[in-house]
């Protein structure tokens, strides 16, 4: 006789047998999605501004702005295509970090290329963070018209425009208008005194700040002239090397003026790096420095106003905000010799005899 049929039990979720599935991909994780957004995007934006300093010796808007925007809104397009569709919406905050962190990335590239050296790389920083912001602004604004579209059609127009932004750039150059620096500061002794200063050797202090760091600056200066012509000359030791610049204009206890031949100007700075040669091109020829000039106006109370004047020209844009640079770092520098004039004029005759028989 048969048993009475019993129903088999259901399966619970333990007696489910596993499903094999596939090895994890780096798009399961919004983590990794996200490093290899920036490391990419990065690597790109290294290419991009190593064709600019290589190819093109350019130092413009499109090296300084074009290219860390193009980084950071391809790092949200491409974290936003790959990241997985149940990850949740992306926060603001979080595109932002993408696109400057790629823009991070590309700039240590070019450090560890031996193409830039950190202080270049700590002065083009502000622009380039509000340039990534903006990328980043720009492809979070893509991604809520297009949805999560491929980024190789925005690559493959990248490559294809910036060479020609850069190219035209490069053609088509603004003009170099000569600026005016001005550093004046008030001298407790008479003009015959503060001329006397500095038309003999003077020895200026050690460097700090952005000096310290390489940027060019003078040690020593000294009047001489010269034995075939006869005519004067302002002997500098810069932290760069030894340059011998002409007197052109000689008006004793009110103006001296001296020219800068291109010959003779020394590189702007000296790029802080570990490894042992770092030659960017921006440091020759697109900065100049035309002319210095000192001047001293007598003040009532037999004191003096002692005046530096430096007219110069750079090529490198955009150029409203390099010329903070400039201008700060000659000011910096004015008030580097200046301070140094007011003490020895400030000083006593007996002192001043003493250091001019040493």
């Amino acid at each position: 006789m048969e048993p009475p049929y019993e129903p088999a039990p259901e399966a619970g979720p333990e007696s489910v047998c596993p499903i094999p599935t596939a090895g994890t991909s780096w798009r399961d994780s919004p983590w990794r999605c996200a490093a290899v957004a920036i490391v990419s995007t990065g690597l790109l934006g290294t290419a991009l501004m190593a064709l600019s300093i290589g190819h093109y010796g350019s130092y413009g808007g499109v090296l300084f702005c074009l290219s860390p925007g193009i980084s950071a809104c391809l790092a949200v397009l491409l974290h936003e295509w790959a990241r997985p569709s149940d990850g949740g919406s992306m926060w603001p905050v979080t595109k932002a970090v993408v696109g400057v962190l790629a823009v991070l990335c590309s700039l240590l590239c070019l450090f560890s290329l031996h193409l830039e050296g950190l202080i270049c790389i700590a002065m083009a920083l502000p622009v380039a963070l509000v340039m990534a912001l903006l990328g980043a602004a720009l492809g979070t604004l893509l991604v809520q018209l297009t949805g999560k579209s491929r980024p190789l059609p925005m690559l493959m127009s990248i490559l294809v425009l910036y060479p020609a932004a850069q190219q035209y750039e490069a053609s088509h150059p603004a003009p170099v208008v000569p600026r005016l620096i001005v550093t004046q500061l008030a001298v407790d002794a008479p003009p015959a005194r503060v001329w006397a200063v500095l038309t003999r050797p003077v020895q200026y202090p050690a460097a700090t700040g952005w000096f310290r760091a390489g940027v060019v600056y003078p040690t020593r200066t000294a009047l001489v002239r010269d034995s075939a012509t006869g005519r004067r000359a302002l002997a500098c030791r810069y932290s760069q090397g030894l340059a011998r610049l002409p007197v052109i204009a000689w008006q004793p206890g009110r103006q001296l003026t001296f020219a800068v031949p291109p010959a003779d100007m020394p590189a702007p700075m000296r790029e802080l790096s570990p490894y042992p040669h770092i030659h960017a091109p921006h440091l020759h020829g697109y900065f100049q420095v035309d002319s210095g000039t000192f001047r001293l106006r007598p003040l009532p109370g037999g004191r003096t106003l002692l005046e530096a004047r430096t007219v110069y020209r750079h090529r490198i844009g955009p150029r409203p905000y390099w010329q903070l640079w400039s201008d700060y770092l000659l000011d910096a520098m004015h008030q580097r010799v200046l301070a140094t004039l007011k003490a020895e004029a400030e000083a006593t005759p007996q002192t001043l005899a003493v250091a001019r028989h040493d």
